[in-house]
């Protein structure tokens, strides 16, 4: 009787460090798509930054007037105190705007990013 023929061993191993180098550099000039990748998230973190520091520089400016300007926290028209109304008729529309021209400048670099990438 003949004995069947052993299978092959096959070794498995984890990437050599020279080859995970070479990958986590980054993609070479022949890869448009990840180009145009790189090039959208970096449009959409600068656009984020922008945004964050206009809500941070809004939020910090108007406690800031209420200190130098102490006036302000005392007064009042038609019986509503200003800061109430600096709040809800200055404060809050600027918030939303800002919101707002995120929201239509990231969905803006998102098309101009799907129509470089269907050129492609």
């Amino acid at each position: 009787m003949s004995e069947a023929p052993r299978p092959q061993r096959v070794r498995v191993t984890a990437p050599r460090a020279e080859e995970l180098g070479r990958a986590a550099s980054g993609p070479g000039l022949g890869d448009p798509g990840a180009l145009y990748i790189r090039s959208l998230i970096r449009s959409q973190l600068r656009l984020a930054i922008v945004c964050a520091v206009a809500f941070i520089v809004v939020l910090v400016a108007v406690p800031l007037v209420f200190v130098l300007v102490p006036g302000l926290d005392a007064a009042s028209v038609g019986g509503v105190p200003v800061s109430w109304i600096v709040l809800g008729a200055g404060l809050f529309p600027v918030l939303i705007a800002i919101a707002a021209l995120f929201v239509r400048t990231s969905a803006r670099n998102e098309s101009r990013y799907r129509s470089l990438a269907d050129d492609a």
